[in-house]
Order: structure tokens, then C-alpha cells, then sequence
């Protein structure tokens, strides 16, 4: 892989994610009181006094709202350690600083003593706050993957955040549009911002993995 290209997407990625985090925390329902705003962690504490969630109309698991700042989380910790990437050193440490900020968003928006975390309520967010933590703690030991696992692994950490979020984002919308009942809720600009990121970080990872894709040598001979 030509280190222009590899330059090209790291910095990208880079980018792609840190817009990604950023628009988490955006606007992705919007409204003229900012009390009635709901940014991508808010929704996931939102559906759940839905009456349709409530009632079983519709169905999927409210933490797939928490899976976008989880695999960003992962994804900083992966771009830290690997030097094929071409980060310098501050660079790599500031990675891994956003790879710690990005863990807040798994908590709920609003709770109590840290113990509530384990609570069945908020159990997976909890368990999911802990891996990370430990994905950060343990960051050295992912310097040694190859570049087009890397990008294997980039790749579907940002499917992981983007397809099951937005599917039950669009499930649920009309419901919310119901709930609101009101002309003047529109959808935020977080939102395709979301999408945007996830979108573009799959693309450049594709590009890692097609660039640095083992090549099977060519061993066929004519023997006499």
C-alpha cells in the first residue's frame, strides 16, 4: 500500500470518526425548545416510555442507541496502536485520550449512584462501559494486527454502529412523531451526519483492506 493512499485513509478515518462521536451527541430529533431536543443518547432512555415500545408493538433492544460511541470507543483504541498508520506519537496519544471520552456516552443521560449501572435495566451498557475501559487499559497488545485486519476490523465496527442504530431509529420514528404530535419536530442535523461518518469510515476502511489484502503468489511451474 503506497504510503500516500495509507495516509490518505488513516486521516480520513480519523476524521470520519471523530465526526461520528461528534454528531452522537448533535441533535438527531429536533425542535424549536431545546428541552425537546433528543440527541442519539437521549433516544436511547427516550423509547423506552413509547407507548409502542411499552406495549411490544415494536421491538428491539433500546442499547442499540448505545452501540455508536461503544465502537468508537474500540475503533480509537485500534487507530492508537498501530503505527502503519502513520500518526505521529502526540497524535496517537490524543487518539487514545477521544477513545476515554467516547465512554460517557454509554451511560444514560441522566442516573444515579454508579452502582445503577448493573442494575437489569442499565446491565449491558455497564458491562459495555467495562470493556471498553478494559480495550483502553489494554491497547499495547493490539499494536501487532496486520493493516488489512485492521481495516477488516474498522469496517465492521462502523456497520456495527451504523445499520442496527439507524434500523431502530427508523422504526421507531412515526412513533415519536406521534408522541411529539406537534408540526414543528423535524429531524436534527446530527442524524445524516451519523450516517455520513459510518458511511465514509466503511468506504476507507474497504479501501485498507483492498490495498493491503494478502497476495497468493503465483507458484504454478512447468516442470521437465
Amino acid at each position: 500500500m503506497r504510503s500516500r493512499t495509507r495516509a490518505i485513509c488513516a486521516w480520513s478515518i480519523l476524521g470520519l470518526l471523530t465526526l461520528a462521536l461528534a454528531a452522537y451527541w448533535l441533535p438527531w430529533i429536533d425542535h424549536q425548545s431545546a428541552a425537546l431536543k433528543l440527541s442519539g443518547q437521549d433516544l436511547g432512555e427516550f423509547v423506552k416510555f413509547l407507548p409502542q415500545i411499552r406495549r411490544g408493538q415494536v421491538r428491539f433492544p433500546r442499547q442499540v442507541f448505545y452501540l455508536p460511541p461503544f465502537v468508537a470507543a474500540l475503533s480509537f483504541v485500534l487507530l492508537s496502536t498501530n503505527r502503519q498508520l502513520g500518526y505521529p506519537r502526540w497524535v496517537r496519544i490524543l487518539i487514545l485520550v477521544l477513545a476515554i471520552l467516547a465512554l460517557p456516552g454509554l451511560l444514560p443521560p441522566v442516573w444515579g449512584h454508579p452502582r445503577d449501572l448493573f442494575n437489569a435495566e442499565f446491565r449491558l451498557q455497564g458491562i459495555a462501559l467495562v470493556l471498553g475501559l478494559l480495550a483502553v487499559l489494554s491497547h499495547g497488545l493490539w499494536k501487532s494486527l496486520p493493516l488489512h485486519i485492521v481495516g477488516w476490523t474498522l469496517g465492521t465496527l462502523a456497520l456495527l454502529a451504523l445499520v442496527p442504530t439507524q434500523w431502530a431509529f427508523w422504526a421507531i420514528r412515526p412513533s415519536i412523531w406521534q408522541a411529539y404530535s406537534t408540526p414543528t419536530i423535524h429531524l436534527g442535523w446530527g442524524l445524516p451526519l451519523e450516517i455520513v461518518a459510518w458511511l465514509g469510515m466503511l468506504g476507507f476502511s474497504t479501501v485498507i483492506v483492498w490495498k493491503t489484502r494478502p497476495q497468493i503468489a503465483n507458484t504454478t511451474g512447468v516442470h521437465t
